[in-house]
């Protein structure tokens, strides 16, 4: 247990978080752990939370479901980018060059 507590607190000291605040924002499920495996990628989500907090001056439950929401988006948005690139680079590509 000691192990995740310092882990804890490395993340809130990386995010500018209280250590409370991260255990929330974890109660929460707000950040995917599974896809979010990397602690740069949480430490990342956990910043955006602590800047939605700052300035819309959200609620931590509210921040989170911010948070969540624009990553969706965001997700989304890249999975739509997706075939159009494939696409383009298909046209791009001479018959022959494959």
């Amino acid at each position: 247990m000691a192990t995740d507590e310092q882990a804890l607190r490395r993340l809130a000291r990386s995010s500018g978080l209280t250590p409370a605040d991260v255990r929330r924002y974890l109660e929460l499920e707000a950040i995917d752990v599974r896809r979010e495996r990397s602690g740069p990628a949480l430490v990342v989500t956990l910043r955006r939370v602590r800047r939605v907090r700052r300035d819309l001056g959200l609620s931590l439950d509210a921040a989170a479901i911010v948070v969540r929401l624009v990553e969706r988006i965001e997700e989304l948005q890249e999975t739509r980018r997706r075939p159009v690139i494939a696409r383009i680079v298909e046209d791009a590509t001479p018959e022959g060059w494959v």
